[in-house]
């Protein structure tokens, strides 16, 4: 069995044009920012998936900064939903063990925490990327789209990967399906 949504790439460096064109230089400098964007650039690729159209990245950092959905350790999860819903986008923070992961990927993509390149060494969550499908055989993968560099030349992994870095902790969203998915 597969199922796989389809899910806009995104990525979470910030081309300079768009910095300025909305404002970005307010909130700091652009490359650190891009270093720290992948929840926005998630957000992103979710808003596009179920409404087909989505503030820019920079449009997201800042309302994200208004409405303190950052700490200092990254984005809060919850605060990611509640943005997804301001744009009609059903979400909600919660954990999902990898063992259910396959079973939440038949309906609707999630945003799941984990470790930029999905190591194998221990290191779990700090980046968010998008899970977009499940493929049960031969060997179980997820099909994701990651906003780092890395994530621009890799959309599957082995389960058993995405596990490793996996934290447990996720962003689900109401089944696509609904939205219109064929």
């Amino acid at each position: 069995m597969s199922v796989i949504h389809q899910v806009p790439m995104c990525r979470q460096l910030i081309p300079a044009e768009e910095w300025e064109q909305h404002g970005g230089w307010a909130l700091g400098d652009r490359l650190e920012w891009s270093d720290r964007a992948c929840g926005m650039a998630a957000l992103r690729m979710i808003l596009l998936a179920y409404t087909g159209a989505s503030p820019s990245v920079t449009e997201l950092l800042k309302l994200g900064e208004k409405r303190g959905a950052r700490v200092e350790r990254g984005w809060v999860h919850a605060a990611l939903a509640n943005l997804a819903g301001e744009f009609g986008v059903v979400g909600e923070a919660q954990p999902v063990p990898v063992e259910e992961l396959g079973q939440r990927l038949t309906d609707a993509p999630v945003i799941i925490s984990v470790s930029e390149q999905f190591p194998e060494d221990g290191r779990r969550g700090g980046h968010l990327a998008v899970a977009r499908g499940y493929e049960t055989s031969p060997v179980p993968t997820v099909y994701f789209r990651d906003p780092s560099l890395w994530g621009q030349t890799h959309d599957r992994l082995p389960l058993s990967r995405v596990a490793a870095s996996y934290s447990g902790r996720a962003i689900t969203f109401e089944p696509l399906a609904r939205r219109g998915e064929a």
